[in-house]
């Protein structure tokens, strides 16, 4: 990604979460969500959602040292950046955005304005222990062609408290640019 592109995002309260399906996992996050505490991740059941895993990927925090992901036993002392991680990418986020985030961390994936924004949305998260819902624009190609959606993001804890994992979802508003068809793949450019 060129340093020069516009990464807007307008965090929109949950009230704006208009989409049925973005609606659907709100409800079951709650509805898991024991009291004073998080939804375990093993309460998603994936088959409940079938028709939205195209659009969901599963994040999670980990630590980078020279941009590359590190086990904090590994780390000896030296100062390691916190990250995250996609753990898996739905098949619809791998197309649109014209490559496969599973297993690159935001430090592999973004640069500049885009990991800055990525990474304080993420550890706001963190912080405030909720579910979070914007509206991005994700530059694709060269960059006169873009992604808009909305993105629901779930924080989950395994231990009911220490957030684990995230589940995004999205939800396109629009796609610029043009469709290059390669073999049975199609790349928005």
């Amino acid at each position: 990604m060129s340093d020069d592109r516009n990464y807007a995002s307008d965090v929109a309260t949950l009230a704006a979460v208009e989409h049925p399906d973005h609606r659907a996992l709100l409800e079951f996050w709650y509805a898991a969500k024991p009291e004073g505490g998080l939804p375990s991740r093993e309460t998603f059941e994936p088959s409940d959602f079938r028709a939205m895993l195209p659009r969901i990927a599963v994040i999670e925090p980990c630590l980078v040292l020279d941009g590359l992901p590190v086990e904090p036993a590994a780390l000896d002392d030296r100062p390691a950046e916190r990250s995250f991680r996609y753990r898996l990418a739905g098949t619809e986020i791998v197309e649109r955005a014209g490559r496969d985030p599973t297993g690159k961390t935001f430090h592999a994936l973004y640069r500049d304005a885009y990991l800055s924004t990525a990474i304080r949305t993420y550890e706001e998260i963190l912080a405030a222990r909720v579910p979070h819902f914007s509206q991005r624009v994700f530059p694709i190609g060269d960059g006169t062609s873009e992604l808009r959606y909305d993105r629901l993001i779930l924080p989950f804890a395994r231990d009911g408290q220490t957030i684990d994992s995230f589940l995004l979802c999205i939800v396109v508003v629009s796609q610029s640019g043009t469709v290059k068809v390669e073999g049975s793949f199609r790349r928005y450019t």
